[in-house]
Order: C-alpha cells, then structure tokens, then sequence
C-alpha cells in the first residue's frame, strides 16, 4: 500500500496545513479566554467609583485585544506555516502585555492623578 499525499493547487501538504491552523486557532482562543478573565476580574480590591481607574481599565482591555488581534493574524497568514510562530508570539504576547500592565499603565495612571 502507498502512501497517499494529499495536497492543493500549490502543492501544500494540506494536513501540514490544516494541523497548524488548529494549533493557531486553540492557542489563540485559550489568549482571548484570558482576556476575558482579565476583563471579568479586573481588580481584588474593594470597589471604588474612580472613572480615571475604569478609563484605565477599558484602556488595557483594548490594548490587550488590538495586541492579540494582531498576533493572531500574524500567525494564521504566515505563508512559513513554522511550528515555532505559535510558541513564540504567545510568549512575545505574554512578555508585552506583562510589561504594559505592570510598568507603563500604573505610570500613565499616577500621572493621570496628580
């Protein structure tokens, strides 16, 4: 028995390329998912009626969609398809949006106060 090797127009290996639009895919919703969490619980301490830490807020959950929005179109229309494109714009995702939310947005913030 042969092997039989499925490929496009182009001559992809299609299975290669269906394999790595999944991985894309469920490691970009397991992101968003966070997102989300972030947004749903965005503070342990006790509630306050600051509009300038709600507009700080709403602020990062942009930045950290338009982030992962653009990470996520990166990594699906790479024409490499390389396995390592997922692994790392996760991390680079992790590592920007970590810095912004503990270093610039508290900085932006106690500028806004005073």
């Amino acid at each position: 028995m042969e092997n039989i090797e499925i490929v496009n127009d182009r001559g992809e290996d299609l299975m290669k390329n269906n394999s790595y639009n999944i991985v894309v895919h469920i490691v970009n919703v397991i992101l968003l998912g966070f997102i989300c969490l972030f947004w749903l619980f965005p503070s342990v301490s006790p509630a306050e009626n600051d509009p300038i830490e709600k507009l700080s807020q709403i602020g990062m959950f942009i930045f950290m969609f338009i982030l992962w929005a653009a990470n996520y179109w990166f990594q699906y229309k790479s024409k490499k398809k390389k396995w390592y494109l997922p692994l790392v714009g996760t991390v680079l995702y992790v590592a920007i949006v970590s810095f912004f939310l503990l270093l610039v947005f508290p900085f932006i913030y106690n500028l806004l106060i005073r």
